[in-house]
């Protein structure tokens, strides 16, 4: 998104807040979730809000740490819903998926309570990330550290993505789900997808733009082809 218009969706939209849910409850995943989270928004808050900046060569970074400032991320988990045990999101069906979007519907419905407001206008209340087993464990690999924010040339900088190259949480697009019709096509589709966390920032804002369109949604990549692991990618 160009810089201008994430300056204006910036003071539009407020917090940059994200539910997660998680599905993985094992003795590892206990142990893993502090780790795994605070790994998460450390890269996002830290390195990847700067991503645009960085790729453009624009020192200031004032608007990037003001929208570090309002990422956050929101959790639910409960170890008793049979709905939210899904340690392998690459196995779970349509039906699984509808299950999470039921429970984050239902969080939905709690937030907003009984304001008049319409959850569509808000990125916040459409898409929402899920961790399981798989991804847990890609976020605690990521290093302790983040690259430096200074700039450098180009081939430099995207040599670092093999730091994070392998990580990855679940993206899920709520009214996509709820549309799925069962055939993937230009206008409609299953909803789900793997996402590096390098692009959360710019699937929130990549929302915000295209409130005005119903039947939009989300680019997605067959990475490694033939693999059948669809990534977002932004369009």
């Amino acid at each position: 998104m160009h810089g201008s218009n994430r300056d204006k969706d910036l003071n539009a939209m407020g917090w940059i807040s994200h539910l997660v849910l998680r599905t993985a409850y094992s003795d590892e995943a206990d142990a893993l979730w502090p780790t795994a989270l605070e790994k998460l928004k450390r890269w996002v808050t830290q390195y990847f809000i700067h991503d645009n900046r960085l790729i453009n060569n624009k020192p200031d970074g004032s608007v990037n740490e003001e929208l570090a400032r309002r990422f956050i991320l929101e959790v639910f988990e409960d170890p008793n819903s049979e709905k939210m045990k899904l340690p392998d999101l690459a196995k779970a069906s349509q039906d699984d998926i509808k299950s999470l979007t039921d429970v984050f519907e239902a969080w939905v419905r709690t937030a907003v309570g009984k304001v008049d407001f319409d959850p569509a206008d808000n990125p916040r209340f459409c898409n929402f990330l899920v961790i399981d087993e798989g991804s847990l464990r890609s976020l605690v690999a990521l290093p302790d550290e983040t690259p430096s924010l200074e700039l450098v040339p180009g081939p430099e900088r995207r040599a670092r993505s093999k730091l994070w190259s392998h990580a990855y949480v679940w993206l899920v697009d709520s009214p996509a789900v709820r549309r799925f019709k069962g055939v993937n096509d230009a206008e409609n589709y299953n909803g789900w997808m793997k996402l590096n966390p390098s692009d959360l920032p710019a699937a929130w804002f990549e929302r915000v733009a295209r409130f005005e369109d119903e039947a939009w949604i989300f680019g997605r990549r067959e990475i490694p082809q033939g693999s059948g692991d669809l990534w977002y990618h932004q369009r």
